[in-house]
């Protein structure tokens, strides 16, 4: 019996707020037409079945949330060089015979925005390289070292930086001059730092700044940064709220908005 999903053949956006496993996976990505994809799961029971299928070039632009847990997944996404949007799970069960190498996703030439959750607690998180086409980065439960932290700054068109839960080692973060130059967005989602170095010289163009569960208190060179506008403090120490509300007052005009939700 045919699948309805099988039989829409010019179908381009598919939300699926739950997978379950089955041939449903290995249907849909031979609709020609298929564009954009999110799964409410981790999509790998498809794979399987395609093990030792020929992987087709396709249209997909956007895809979420993509496991990658195998060679076969490397190989898929390589068959999708328009994607613009990437959002990926990297399992603990990635390549055990190398347990310290990390997949680079720089082939995907035209990816615009990547959010990856780090699962696998025996890989060292080194990332290798990174799209330069990148606009949006958001990065979970990675282990960060400085030439990784200098190799984000150096990304020519990100605007959008997420950190959450990562670990930057020695807990130093030194952007230097000629870092994030396009940056207008930053976020530090529960990031352990000895001193938040933020300033106009390596954030020439930041306009938001977003702390969560942040202990460290945010420098006065924050409100020297001519493009800020808003300043975001949720779930912080009184040392950080009390420093954003300084800052806020350092200001000689109204552009600068925070917001602060305590505990």
């Amino acid at each position: 019996m045919t699948s309805p999903i099988g039989m829409c053949r010019n179908l381009e956006y598919l939300f699926v707020d739950y997978v379950t496993k089955g041939k449903f996976q290995n249907m849909i990505f031979k609709m020609v037409k298929l564009r954009h994809v999110h799964f409410g799961g981790e999509v790998d029971s498809y794979k399987r079945e395609i093990m030792h299928e020929s992987f087709q070039i396709n249209n997909l632009e956007a895809f979420s949330y993509f496991l990658i847990k195998y060679e076969n997944d490397l190989k898929f996404l390589r068959s999708s060089p328009f994607l613009h949007r990437l959002k990926c799970i990297l399992s603990s069960e990635w390549n055990p015979s190398k347990p310290y190498y990390y997949p680079t996703l720089n082939f995907l030439n035209h990816l615009e925005s990547l959010s990856i959750l780090f699962r696998a607690s025996s890989i060292i998180s080194n990332l290798i390289s990174l799209p330069l086409s990148l606009r949006k980065l958001t990065l979970t439960d990675f282990k960060l070292n400085s030439k990784e932290m200098k190799m984000i700054g150096e990304l020519p068109k990100l605007e959008v930086l997420k950190l959450e839960s990562a670990v930057i080692e020695d807990n130093q973060w030194n952007p230097k001059e000629g870092e994030f130059q396009q940056l207008r967005f930053l976020k530090l989602y529960r990031i352990l730092l000895e001193e938040l170095n933020v300033a106009s010289d390596n954030f020439p163009r930041l306009e938001q700044l977003v702390l969560r569960g942040f202990e460290t208190a945010i420098p006065s060179s924050v409100g020297d940064i001519p493009t800020l506008v808003k300043i975001e403090v949720k779930w912080c120490t009184k040392q950080v709220e009390e420093s954003a509300l300084k800052i806020l007052e350092e200001q000689t005009d109204e552009l600068l908005k925070v917001i602060i939700i305590s505990w």
